[in-house]
């Protein structure tokens, strides 16, 4: 049996705006037989980074042939482009080039400027982007366009900094990214940045932070670094929140030691 097309919607509009569902209805009325899944409409109002990491875990769980709308887009309506990105495991996200797409910009992607009039809109709505051009788009590549028929490669996709570690004497430096719904903070320190590497300890605005396997791990409200399931390092405290321990956390100096191989 066929599988059903598949899209899925991350937004910053808020899931009770109405606005998701304009974009959900928008594909429905061109693809009728698609199955639907937000990833999220809470990501806070303009912040590109917050929805790049809730995108990076989330895309590749679903399936190859599925389509992401992504739009956390403060330049609607102004001359950044509009782009659909084929990540190197060919997966197809479209929104706009300002960074959100960052976490599939690795080797093997390919970026396409959503251009020619025949398959995009020719004038969307100055305001509302997610709906009037990502959402057609959208719907067309889950019935089976072709990414390239969309417009001319791009060579020079925005691209967002700092969401990898940087080597240091001794280990890594990183910095405190994002936010979740617990006050978990996720970290720049990917585990892959790391290799073989065995680390040693963990600091997180020059504080301790115990590494740990899991959340039960820890003592009650002491600071803890463990590897998220999204294979990012994350600075916790149990039944309680980093980012109120912390404060002021976004660009908080991560360091992690590491031992001599």
């Amino acid at each position: 049996m066929p599988r059903r097309p598949v899209v899925t919607f991350l937004s910053d509009f808020g899931a009770g705006s109405g606005y998701p569902a304009q974009m959900k209805g928008e594909v429905l009325r061109l693809l009728p037989d698609a199955t639907l899944v937000d990833l999220s409409h809470e990501v806070p109002p303009f912040d590109v980074l917050a929805g790049a990491l809730l995108l990076e875990p989330c895309v590749p769980r679903f399936p190859e042939g599925a389509v992401h709308v992504a739009v956390v887009d403060p330049g609607v309506g102004t001359s950044r482009r509009p782009l659909c990105v084929v990540d190197g495991a060919g997966r197809r996200l479209v929104g706009p080039d300002n960074g959100l797409l960052t976490p599939f910009l690795g080797e093997g992607s390919a970026v396409f400027l959503l251009s020619d009039p025949d398959l995009v809109p020719r004038d969307p709505g100055p305001t509302f982007h997610g709906r009037d051009l990502f959402a057609p788009v959208a719907a067309w590549l889950a019935g089976g366009g072709d990414p390239a028929r969309l417009g001319p490669r791009v060579a020079d996709p925005v691209r967002l900094d700092g969401l990898s570690a940087a080597r240091a004497p001794g280990g890594f430096e990183g910095t405190c990214l994002a936010a979740d719904p617990f006050g978990n903070l996720v970290t720049s320190v990917r585990r892959s940045d790391l290799r073989a590497a065995s680390v040693a300890g963990v600091t997180v605005a020059g504080r301790p932070a115990r590494l740990v396997a899991t959340f039960g791990n820890g003592g009650l409200g002491e600071l803890l670094a463990l590897w998220g399931s999204g294979g990012r390092l994350e600075i916790a405290v149990r039944e309680g929140s980093a980012a109120r321990e912390l404060g002021t956390w976004r660009g908080a100096p991560v360091r992690v030691a590491t031992l001599p191989a």
